[in-house]
């Protein structure tokens, strides 16, 4: 949990320089690598199964590779950008959801609300899993004009879930604070 904030201050600056200074192609390229490595890492602490480590293990860098692969060979092409987005989002949503699940199967007496792990989980699922879709539709939503208020679809819908994973990120983060100061 210590890694949050250096991770959301990371992702905040690049939004920053994103928005400001129109580099989008590099730091979207590097926040996407972050956010693989970071919550594969977050799962990978989590889980107490070995075939999801085994699994979080060989997606991390095939993420990875994949993120330099279409950034060394299509650089500013943006729309080799969006499958990565796409096949990692559905990834990182598979891997929350068997997070979850074994948490469920335990039967452990623990409240899942009041356990950290249980938000991250959720605040993934929900937002790479809505992110993956919308974007899958991003040649229908460009070829249709689909807007709300003037802006696109798929735009609408990340920031939308972003929301969410923020409020979901927020309640761990609370969560692991309370639980260190009832052990203290």
């Amino acid at each position: 949990m210590k890694w949050f904030l250096p991770f959301l201050g990371f992702v905040f600056i690049g939004e920053l320089v994103e928005n400001f200074l129109n580099i989008t192609v590099i730091v979207n390229y590097l926040i996407g690598i972050l956010e693989s490595v970071f919550y594969g890492y977050i799962f990978y602490q989590l889980t107490r199964k070995r075939l999801l480590k085994k699994l979080i293990l060989f997606f991390i860098p095939v993420s990875v590779a994949g993120y330099f692969i279409c950034f060394i060979f299509y650089g500013k092409d943006f729309s080799y950008f969006i499958p990565n987005i796409i096949i990692t989002g559905f990834f990182l949503a598979t891997i929350s959801l068997a997070y979850l699940y074994e948490r469920f199967a335990d039967d452990d007496d623990a409240l899942l609300f009041a356990e950290p792990g249980f938000w991250i989980a959720v605040g993934v699922c929900l937002f790479y899993s809505g992110v993956s879709i919308s974007l899958s539709l991003y040649d229908f939503i460009l070829k249709n004009d689909l807007s709300i208020f003037g802006v696109k679809l798929y735009s609408v819908t990340t920031r939308i879930l972003s929301v969410i994973l923020y409020l979901c990120i927020s309640i761990s983060i609370i969560l692991c604070k309370e639980k260190k100061r009832t052990l203290s």
